[in-house]
């Protein structure tokens, strides 16, 4: 008997456009929450981290390595879209270590104050909910 679970396929077709709109989306939503940290919230725009070129060019970064993670899920996993869901979780959990370690001490951000990292969880976590929302949304057959 043919088993009665749905399998959510991924047409890799749709990465072609969605890969890009996802990473100008990603780069102009931390672009924006980093401008409104500076203006409203008192974050310096001389932290090392919230330069906007180091913005945009880690968002980038990051961004590339999730598009490839869903290339490869996509292509290997039973259940592509849940297995990356959990992925990208599990990903966004390790994320948020270096903005933690850097607030208390345990890796070397000079400068690092609350403000600052309020502002990168932020980014962490609403890019990684961009990325993860627009990915398996967008690329469903």
């Amino acid at each position: 008997m043919a088993s009665t679970i749905s399998r959510k396929q991924v047409a890799s077709r749709k990465l072609l456009w969605v890969g890009p709109l996802t990473l100008i989306v990603a780069a102009l939503v931390n672009s924006l929450i980093r401008t409104l940290a500076v203006a409203f919230l008192g974050v310096p725009e001389s932290f090392a981290s919230l330069q906007l070129p180091s913005v945009i060019g880690s968002t980038i970064f990051f961004v590339l390595l999730a598009l490839l993670a869903f290339v490869l899920v996509s292509r290997f996993a039973q259940r592509p879209i849940q297995f990356y869901r959990v992925l990208a979780l599990i990903a966004l959990c390790l994320s948020l270590l270096t903005p933690i370690m850097a607030l208390t001490g345990l890796f070397p951000a000079p400068g690092m104050n609350l403000p600052i990292f309020w502002t990168m969880l932020t980014m962490h976590i609403i890019t990684a909910a961009l990325v993860v929302g627009l990915l398996t949304t967008l690329t469903r057959k």
